[in-house]
C-alpha cells in the first residue's frame, strides 16, 4: 500500500502538523457553521456548534498523529470538509 510515503521525516512531520492545525480548523469551522442549520433555537445551535468544534478540532489534531497513513489522514479531512461544506451550502431544513 501507500502507507509508507517516501518523504523525509521532517516533511511527514510538517504535513501532520499542518493537518492538525489547518485541517482541524477547517473541519471545526465548517461544523460550527453547519450546526446553525439545526432545527433548534439559535442559541442552542450556537452552543452545539461551539462545543462541537472544540471536540472536533481536538479529535482531528489527535488523530493526525495517531494514524500511520498520510493519504488516509488527508483523505478523511477532505471528505469531512466536503461533506460539511455540502451541509452548509444546502442546509438541513
Amino acid at each position: 500500500m501507500l502507507s509508507n510515503v517516501s518523504l523525509p521525516s521532517y516533511w511527514v512531520l510538517f504535513l501532520r502538523i499542518l493537518a492538525a492545525t489547518l485541517g482541524g480548523y477547517i473541519v471545526a469551522a465548517l461544523f460550527s457553521v453547519a450546526a446553525l442549520g439545526l432545527p433548534l433555537d439559535i442559541m442552542m445551535s450556537l452552543r452545539i456548534g461551539m462545543m462541537g468544534s472544540f471536540i472536533i478540532w481536538a479529535g482531528v489534531a489527535t488523530w493526525s498523529f495517531i494514524t500511520p497513513s498520510l493519504i488516509r489522514l488527508w483523505g478523511a479531512i477532505g471528505l469531512a470538509a466536503c461533506g460539511l461544506l455540502l451541509v452548509v451550502s444546502y442546509g438541513i431544513h
